[in-house]
């Protein structure tokens, strides 16, 4: 009995005790049971993957509660006449995660950023 005891004790101590490695960290612990198969936007093909990406991507708009578009990292856009030009306005704000495989340790969320990242979907579409 007093082994049992001791044992649950120190299990209890342990799950109750601070993780001294994370501590200075924000945690964000995502459950998906389906399993996730890429954490890049250009390659995420199914709900589980598309899901897990938008919460650690912003693209240049966002869909509110009410499915209505809303800006996210562009702060506004002309649509031309005919519907088939649409120029996004940018924040001046966003910056990249800092990070110290980054070569540059603070950078502004260009357009150039967006061309890029449009190609890459474009390319990721001719090869599958």
């Amino acid at each position: 009995m007093k082994l049992r005891l001791g044992f649950l004790l120190s299990i209890f101590f342990m799950a109750c005790s601070s993780d001294k490695q994370t501590e200075n960290f924000k945690i964000f612990k995502y459950n998906e049971s389906a399993g996730i198969n890429s954490l890049d936007p250009a390659f995420a093909k199914d709900q589980a993957s598309i899901w897990a990406t938008a919460q650690l991507f912003n693209g240049l708009v966002q869909l509110d509660k009410d499915l209505a578009v809303q800006p996210a990292i562009a702060k506004g856009w002309d649509i031309s006449a005919d519907a088939k030009i649409y120029i996004f306005h940018l924040r001046t704000n966003v910056l990249f995660h800092q990070h110290e495989l980054l070569s540059e340790q603070e950078r502004l969320v260009t357009a150039h950023d967006f061309i890029y990242s449009f190609n890459r979907l474009t390319e990721a579409e001719v090869a599958s």
